[in-house]
């Protein structure tokens, strides 16, 4: 039958052991050998060499649970890490939805900008001079205007301005704020996603359509 002891409890018998074997050894010398026997002296002696032997038992058998120990709670480590990185599948069902967001924006934007540009060219064709001259409630309330400083060509129809929308800048819009709704910042997507000058389409992208129809 095994009996495992800890290691303490195994180096306390050590040293209880050492010592009755130095207590024998200090009797012999003050009382002479006639005061412990042989048996007696060969007795301790060997339960020194047994408690030892136990300590270095107990030791290894230490290690062997510490060891153990280790393994198990670096399986849990490698199960919360693996549970945490997820699925391919995750990423790419992002990764579509992505894309069909942006195939969609890139097609809404050359649309209108088609929209726009053959229309101003329609208006222009019917004598319909531009939004500058304020003559557009002589022409069915309609105008146009060339393209300036952050705004493309535009259609004025009844006091409506529509106007070119660049896809780009409402993709770097939506990636602005995405980053801002993940609690990061743009930077996080350096060097491969450079975002900037979304303006008032990051802020407040309602608005800023509405502004543009």
């Amino acid at each position: 039958m095994t009996t495992t002891i800890t290691l303490q409890e195994a180096e306390q018998q050590l040293a209880g052991a050492t010592a009755t074997v130095e207590q024998l050894k200090a009797k012999i010398l003050d009382h002479g050998p006639g005061s412990v026997t042989a048996e007696e002296l060969g007795a301790a002696v060997l339960a020194v060499e047994h408690a030892s032997l136990a300590v270095q038992h107990a030791g290894q058998h230490a290690q062997a649970q510490a060891e153990a120990e280790r393994q198990q709670q670096l399986h849990g480590h490698k199960k919360h890490l693996l549970d945490q990185a997820g699925a391919p599948e995750d990423a790419l069902a992002a990764m579509q939805q992505i894309e069909e967001a942006v195939a969609l924006l890139v097609s809404y934007g050359a649309n209108r900008q088609q929209l726009v540009a053959q229309g101003a060219a329609t208006l222009r064709h019917a004598g319909v001079p531009r939004a500058s001259e304020g003559v557009a409630d002589q022409h069915a309330g309609l105008a146009w205007s060339d393209a300036s400083m952050g705004r493309g060509e535009t259609l004025h129809i009844d006091g409506r301005q529509i106007t070119t929308i660049n896809a780009g800048l409402l993709i770097g819009a939506a990636i602005t704020r995405g980053c801002r709704t993940a609690g990061r910042g743009l930077g996080h997507l350096s060097p491969v996603v450079l975002v900037d000058g979304t303006g008032g389409a990051a802020e407040d992208p309602e608005t800023w359509l509405k502004a543009r129809y």
